[in-house]
């Protein structure tokens, strides 16, 4: 595996390469120079990993559900997907795919600059002394170093979120520093893809229950620190519910109320990319981007 970009993609020019799975260090533009290339091939597939933001509940000012809607509302994602993904992705409106037996899309944040505006007006934060900036504390937006194509897209929500006169700058680190800072609450605003697993709906206890926060000893993924007895209450009855179309009712819930208090915002389902050789053939990789599919390719 090659973390650094630059030496990813000098490989597979090279011809040392022979397969690059889901190379997500690398740019939308550097994969779309890649296909261009006579000796490389692009193969694209839908994906049901979901990219987010995520909120930490005990920071202010995304403690506040008005400012969190508000991020929602401020943040273009059509045009990201179209500009910076180069529509390597699809809309996502649930951390569940739409594939999933218990999937509901809640609350979908369409973008609206002027609804966001009034809902920060709404929590109090305003821009008193008219320098296009409300008096509310910064926000850190904190991102991963390791790829380009998220680098990419986080310029364009800070500069989205600044015309909404949110004050927010990026902080930018190394992958595991940043996941270890987010596990132990170090963060106000983050942004990350969750890779497989989110079929289940059991995903939803996973990510958004109470007792998944982690703290001392207790670990766990809702490191949101997200708390909210009615979901805990949908969710335990959801497992507990042998009777599928109930349980489904349970689980639609509960995506209702996270959609609305929105710990995560989901993004997009990003688009599986495969970078071969044009030897390689009968590539048919699935929706959660895994590498069963190497075993029923072939090589020329």
């Amino acid at each position: 595996v090659l973390a650094d970009a630059n030496a990813l993609q000098a490989e597979l020019l090279s011809g040392r390469i022979d397969l690059a799975p889901n190379p997500t260090n690398l740019a939308p533009d550097t994969i779309q120079s890649l296909g261009e290339n006579d000796a490389l091939k692009v193969e694209t597939f839908d994906g049901s990993n979901v990219q987010y933001i995520g909120f930490n509940f005990e920071a202010d000012p995304v403690n506040k559900t008005k400012v969190r809607q508000a991020v929602a509302y401020a943040i273009n994602r059509k045009r990201i997907i179209s500009d910076q993904l180069n529509g390597n992705a699809t809309l996502a409106n649930s951390i569940l795919p739409a594939g999933s037996w218990a999937y509901s899309p809640g609350t979908e944040y369409e973008f609206d600059m002027e609804k966001a505006k009034k809902l920060l007006d709404e929590a109090g934060y305003k821009d008193t002394d008219g320098d296009g900036v409300r008096e509310m504390k910064k926000i850190i937006f904190k991102i991963s170093s390791g790829s380009k194509a998220t680098q990419e897209y986080a310029v364009v929500m800070e500069s989205q979120l600044k015309k909404a006169g949110i004050p927010i700058s990026i902080e930018s680190l190394e992958g595991s520093t940043m996941r270890e800072q987010v596990k132990q609450g170090q963060f106000i605003m983050t942004t990350g893809r969750w890779v497989g697993g989110n079929q289940d709906p059991i995903f939803l206890h996973d990510l958004f229950a109470t007792t998944k926060i982690p703290r001392d000893k207790q670990s766990g993924f809702n490191r949101w620190r997200f708390t909210n007895k009615k979901v805990d209450d949908l969710l335990d009855k959801a497992l507990k519910e042998l009777d599928r179309e109930k349980a489904k009712e349970y689980f639609v819930k509960a995506q209702e109320l996270i959609s609305k208090e929105l710990p995560l915002f989901p993004l997009w389902y990003s688009k599986n990319v495969v970078i071969s050789k044009n030897n390689v053939g009968n590539i048919q990789m699935n929706a959660s981007g895994d590498w069963d599919f190497v075993r029923k390719m072939t090589v020329e």
